[in-house]
């Protein structure tokens, strides 16, 4: 749990400054201590379990979004960035020697990101994702439920251009819709819209439908069913969800990836496939299946 600056303020920086001084110059730098009293106002700052470990809130003025950074104090003028929810950038592999030179190296970051934010945001309230669970601005991806057998996969690049679409599921109906609209897509129009024209769906009208096999939880979000190899919906391992792989369409279940993998191959001996592709048969319905060992 981060404390804020404000708590810390009085009882730590005051206080105990002599002793920080004194005993403690090892964990954390006086200059640094300094630092952190003396930052302007817009820069939020919170403690973690250790002073090595910080949390800075960048506002994006735009559409007041905050960002959170964490940081990691190493020495003098000496931070690094241990996690941030945005896309993967080389900020977050520099050293940096201020908290305030973080903070402008990801305001112009995150202004470069507004089309990007933006995408993502409007294909979490138009549609019905799938997957992430959880979707933050760090998964430059979307998979959105067409039907109960069918997800289309969207990634969305830093400049807010889509990238990588494709069908999870097999449906000769959606995938003569989307190679068509392929062809055809406009990018003068964001990709709501263009998803929206491909696939004739109504706009501003979340995909969510009663389906057999998957229960409704809210307007725009419903219950992925459990892996029928692990029947489980998470992995501590392994964050992507039961997928509807199977291409028969009066299966209607779900495996994760790493699990159907694992049991294609534990069914031609353990012998990993050539390529990474494994193939087989469906445990439930016994029709011909196919695996990637690596997630698309």
């Amino acid at each position: 749990m981060y404390k804020s600056l404000d708590r810390l303020h009085g009882f730590f920086l005051e206080k105990n400054i002599k002793t920080i001084d004194t005993v403690s110059l090892d964990i954390i730098d006086k200059e640094f201590i300094e630092e952190v009293r003396n930052l302007p106002e817009d820069i939020s700052l919170s403690f973690g379990r250790s002073l090595r470990e910080l949390k800075c809130s960048v506002q994006d003025y735009e559409i007041q979004r905050v960002h959170e950074i964490f940081l990691k104090y190493n020495g003098l003028h000496k931070l690094s960035i241990s996690g941030v929810n945005l896309p993967q950038s080389q900020l977050q592999e520099c050293e940096y020697s201020s908290i305030e030179e973080v903070v402008l190296a990801f305001r112009q970051y995150i202004n470069s990101l507004s089309s990007y934010f933006h995408e993502l945001e409007s294909i979490d309230t138009s549609f019905t994702v799938m997957e992430p669970i959880n979707p933050t601005f760090k998964d430059d991806y979307r998979r959105i439920l067409l039907d109960e057998r069918t997800w289309l996969h969207v990634e969305v690049t830093t400049n807010g251009s889509a990238t990588n679409i494709h069908l999870v599921g097999q449906s000769e109906h959606w995938h003569e819709k989307l190679q068509a609209g392929l062809l055809a897509w406009d990018h003068d129009k964001n990709i709501v819209n263009n998803i929206t024209d491909i696939f004739d769906l109504m706009k501003s009208s979340p995909i969510v439908k009663q389906f057999d096999n998957i229960e409704t939880i809210n307007d725009n979000k419903v219950e992925v069913p459990s892996c029928a190899i692990c029947f489980c919906v998470e992995l501590p391992d392994n964050p992507g969800v039961p997928q509807p792989v199977c291409q028969n369409p009066k299966c209607g279940v779900y495996y994760h990836k790493s699990c159907l993998f694992q049991w294609l191959v534990a069914c031609e001996g353990g012998r990993l496939p050539a390529f990474g592709v494994a193939n087989g048969s469906c445990p439930t319905c016994l029709q011909p299946i196919t695996c990637s060992e690596k997630d698309n």
